[in-house]
């Protein structure tokens, strides 16, 4: 599965407070700056890729500062389990997953952090293998310290995702259809006259 998304980056410094303080807190890029790479594996697990791209807007809540402004990269792997898996379905797809992840920020220093990430999130599909999906990420401080509020930090993602079929399994129900069941079926011998 592939990905393009908006993704918003909420660095406040308050952790668990004002989560939705959308005009105060969240940066929000004009267009869409993240990828994301996701590899199915078996029973709904799979290997997750992100990479986002964002800046930070002076005038916006920076670890409870608003005079910070700068860009800002993220990049993560994440081990993610989807639980359509054991719904039988795969419209509505919710998912969990956590990883590890680097963060580069100009307006925080340091700048470089290694980080925990732990999150939620759906896929919504539209027609065929198109659909929307939204995340929310926590991402938790290990480099250079410790979840400290300075480091730790909310990441949104909204985007248009393409879930490619499995080629394999569709040629083996293809070869193995009705009408090639003639090649499978076991001769018929007419007895001989006299038997």
């Amino acid at each position: 599965m592939v990905g393009i998304n908006w993704n918003i980056m909420e660095d406040d410094g308050y952790r668990y407070k004002n989560l939705f303080d959308v005009k105060n807190s969240w940066n929000i890029p004009v267009f869409p700056s993240a990828v994301n790479v996701d590899f199915y594996m078996q029973k709904g697990m799979s290997i997750d890729f992100m990479a986002s791209y964002n800046e930070y807007q002076l005038g916006k809540t920076i670890n409870k500062d608003t005079t910070r402004s700068g860009k800002a990269f993220a990049f993560s792997g994440n081990f993610k389990y989807s639980f359509g898996f054991l719904m039988r379905q795969q419209i509505i797809d919710p998912f969990v997953f956590a990883g590890i992840g680097y963060t580069g920020r100009e307006a925080v220093w340091p700048q470089n952090m290694l980080s925990g990430n732990i999150g939620a999130g759906v896929n919504i599909m539209i027609f065929g293998g198109i659909g929307v999906q939204w995340r929310t990420t926590g991402k938790i401080g290990l480099l250079p310290e410790i979840y400290t509020e300075e480091y730790d930090y909310l990441h949104h993602h909204f985007g248009v995702i393409y879930k490619f079929a499995e080629r394999s399994n569709s040629r083996q129900r293809k070869f193995t259809k009705k009408k090639h069941q003639w090649g499978f079926k076991k001769p018929r011998y007419r007895k001989a006259k006299g038997m």
